[in-house]
């Protein structure tokens, strides 16, 4: 494998890591990358997050109650196949104001 992608994949497992013991602490049982594609969904216990939503959690520095708060949000407008009129990143700074 190229060695840009062997930094690129530690990197991102380290990141994912971080998510997972900042998130969850003691509490996550089941930590993998489905399909074992690392950098695309990263599954802990039943939750489910994309690299995106990874990276935007630790950067604007989201609470672990902002975090679970929109997860459940989504998950509930998903269901109900509705699409959403805010983003992670403005519901997090939503709290700013």
């Amino acid at each position: 494998m190229n060695k840009i992608l062997e930094d690129w994949e530690k990197a991102t497992w380290e990141l994912g890591n971080y998510f997972v013991e900042r998130y969850f602490g003691d509490d996550a049982s089941d930590v993998y990358w489905i399909g074992n594609d690392i950098g695309d969904v990263l599954a802990i216990n039943d939750y489910f997050f994309s690299l995106d939503f990874i990276r935007e959690a630790i950067k604007y520095n989201a609470t672990t109650k902002q975090l679970f708060d929109f997860y459940d949000l989504k998950l509930e407008f998903d269901t109900k196949n509705k699409p959403m009129e805010i983003n992670f990143r403005n519901f997090i700074k939503k709290d700013e104001i």
